[in-house]
């Protein structure tokens, strides 16, 4: 394979890649590396992201009007990146809305980066998982442009989005997307409520898919499991928002959002 041959191979790659590429052709110097990557970059035929991440120009493109990927793009910025929460539904082809912020899981301390009209954003793993030492649980991989991208599997994004809806566009984005999907291993979703450790979210999951009972074909001990979990007193879906208790799941939901969806509680 020849360098322009990885370039068409890599829309987008980090310097580690690149520099992995050339030690498979005998070149082992840093300074060849920088060279090759100075050359390109000057000729237009490669782009920066920041420093250490790169993108490729597509033919008859330069690389100041190539197309971008942005996910493929959020999924190198760090190198334990993991596409999570609304970038995770993008990834899977479940979300209602395209967004221009992606999101990523990472344990590093990678900064927020705005990139040609994309906000990239590092999220740190919530503290129960990093103290389990299973930050990345429940991570899979999918292709963009060829290319291998992490991604927090649909049993996780499903409890993530529901923990942090401001990270996937409310509550009604949520709602929307998650409604999309045709299956889940709900018995892979009740370990990780569990693994993440918090009644309030445990409510918000098992009412979910107590709306859902019928066309995720929920067993009812999934149910059960959740419940056992509930917080003993009421808390809100969004306190901002109010609301009316969900029977059985100590939840206020707000009225004004699901029977958007012909939602009744």
């Amino acid at each position: 394979m020849s360098v322009l041959d990885f370039f068409s191979a890599h829309p987008v790659f980090t310097r580690e890649e690149f520099a992995h590429f050339l030690r498979g052709r005998l070149v082992k110097s840093a300074r060849t590396t920088e060279s090759h990557l100075l050359r390109y970059l000057t000729s237009g035929r490669i782009g920066r992201v920041k420093r250490g991440v790169y993108f490729s120009a597509g033919p008859g493109e330069t690389a100041e009007n190539a197309s971008l990927d942005f996910l493929l793009v959020a999924s190198r910025l760090t190198s334990d990146g993991v596409l999570a929460y609304h970038t995770a539904l993008e990834a899977h082809g479940y979300a209602q809305s395209l967004f221009e912020r992606l999101y990523f899981l990472t344990t590093s301390k990678a900064k927020a980066l705005t990139f040609r009209g994309g906000h990239f954003i590092p999220v740190s793993p919530s503290a129960a998982l990093r103290r389990k030492k299973k930050p990345f649980t429940l991570s899979t991989e999918v292709e963009r442009r060829g290319l291998p991208c992490r991604v927090t599997t649909l049993e996780r994004t499903l409890v993530d989005v529901l923990d942090r809806p401001d990270l996937a566009g409310g509550f009604e984005e949520v709602w929307r997307s998650l409604s999309g999907v045709p299956l889940f291993d709900l018995d892979v979703v009740a370990d990780y409520v569990r693994l993440c450790g918090q009644a309030t979210l445990a409510a918000k999951v098992g009412f979910f898919l107590e709306q859902h009972q019928q066309s995720l074909s929920v067993p009812k001990d999934v149910l059960e499991r959740l419940r056992k979990m509930r917080p003993k007193q009421p808390h809100y879906l969004d306190r901002r928002l109010g609301g009316k208790m969900a029977p059985g799941w100590n939840l206020l939901v707000p009225a004004a959002i699901f029977p958007l969806d012909g939602y009744s509680i």
